[in-house]
């Protein structure tokens, strides 16, 4: 029996990772705490554009969806056009000072949680003993499991990759399921998951279908590089790297292929034409059309994610088990009766399926589930 997680938001919650709805808000809050939490000018301009273009006050910044700003900014760079107030030689320039302050508040905010990611390390744990039945050429005969996640954070990622790297017995690599290259030359842990299969080693499959805070790519060969335990996609705002290999490729352009983050930002008009996200994507309506159980976990299904509904409404078995692992706090409002809207809300997408429902969030289930 094949099992596909696909994580969402709320799978990091319980470790201190924000709610996208929350971003803007909690960015504002950080650098009224402490300015040193952020470049100010790339700060500046993503408050200026809040303020002055959307119109929003600092106050009301918290109501501004994520999609309501990466979209507007995508279409006129698609379409060459100017948004209000911002040329089109700004947009850019805007565009990047928003990532960043996303990217920025989210590691933050990890970096000062108190909260305990336990129950990732016991997820992490079962997701490589489950994935290590498959070492010594064993993978053409068992696949048990792998994930799907919308989440940046490399909370997993890293728990995944310590869960390897602390085991005598295992021979494993955390696999993308893209063309991965490790961003330290030297660094051997970090290989393609079928070259590790092919030593006869194990993969622990991790899609990352809006890419990750430990990525960078090249612009030229379009090379991803990773490196566990750092957030590299940030560090690039502060230093920059070449592509080792293009350098080598290229000597006459040496240190001129300046590796980027390419994260896939909310917006109602993702790109998805990058080489490796198209594998990626691939590979993931792959992973759901094998899969006997999907379990998704902080996952709401929103609407706006029109590109995960449709693959999920391609690619998933008609007898596929589905279960559903969200959150209602005790204290909510009983007369708004969110249990019964939730439910609805797969239960529309899913037609006559039978859906199994845990309310009590992400930590207690895998607790629950998996800590033995």
């Amino acid at each position: 029996m094949k099992t596909v997680y696909i994580l969402g938001a709320g799978f990091s919650f319980d470790a201190g990772a924000p709610l996208q709805k929350d971003i803007i808000r909690e960015a504002f809050r950080l650098n009224r705490e402490n300015q040193d939490n952020f470049n100010q000018e790339k700060f500046n301009e993503f408050k200026q554009f809040i303020i002055e273009q959307l119109n929003f006050t600092e106050e009301h910044s918290k109501n501004v969806d994520l999609e309501d700003i990466f979209t507007p900014l995508d279409r006129c760079l698609s379409e060459n056009s100017q948004f209000r107030g911002i040329n089109l030689s700004q947009i850019m320039k805007t565009r990047d000072s928003v990532f960043y302050v996303v990217g920025k508040t989210i590691q933050t905010l990890l970096n000062k949680t108190e909260k305990t990611k336990d129950y990732i390390d016991i997820f992490a744990h079962h997701l490589t003993k489950a994935s290590s039945t498959r070492a010594n050429e064993k993978y053409r005969d068992t696949d048990p499991v792998s994930i799907i996640s919308t989440n940046w954070d490399i909370l997993l990622d890293n728990s995944i990759y310590e869960s390897i790297q602390t085991n005598d017995k295992y021979d494993g690599v955390v696999d993308y399921c893209c063309y991965i290259s490790s961003k330290d030359e030297h660094d051997k842990s970090v290989i393609p998951g079928l070259e590790k299969l092919g030593q006869g080693g194990f993969n622990v499959k991790l899609l990352k279908l809006h890419g990750s805070l430990n990525w960078l790519q090249c612009p030229r060969c379009a090379r991803l590089y990773a490196k566990f335990r750092e957030k590299s996609a940030m560090h690039s705002f502060e230093e920059s790297s070449s592509c080792r290999h293009c350098d080598k490729n290229f000597p006459e352009e040496h240190n001129r292929h300046i590796l980027s983050p390419n994260m896939i930002m909310p917006t109602y008009l993702k790109d998805l034409s990058n080489p490796q996200y198209r594998i990626i994507w691939q590979n993931a309506g792959i992973e759901i059309s094998e899969a006997d159980r999907i379990v998704f976990i902080g996952y709401s299904l929103p609407h706006a994610d029109f590109e995960m509904r449709q693959l999920l409404s391609r690619m998933t078995r008609k007898n596929a088990e589905i279960q559903v692992v969200d959150w209602i706090s005790p204290g909510d409002d009983p007369k708004s009766d969110k249990r019964t809207e939730k439910e609805n809300h797969w239960k529309n997408f899913f037609g006559k399926r039978e859906i199994g429902f845990f309310f009590d969030g992400a930590s207690k289930f895998i607790k629950d589930q998996y800590n033995c």
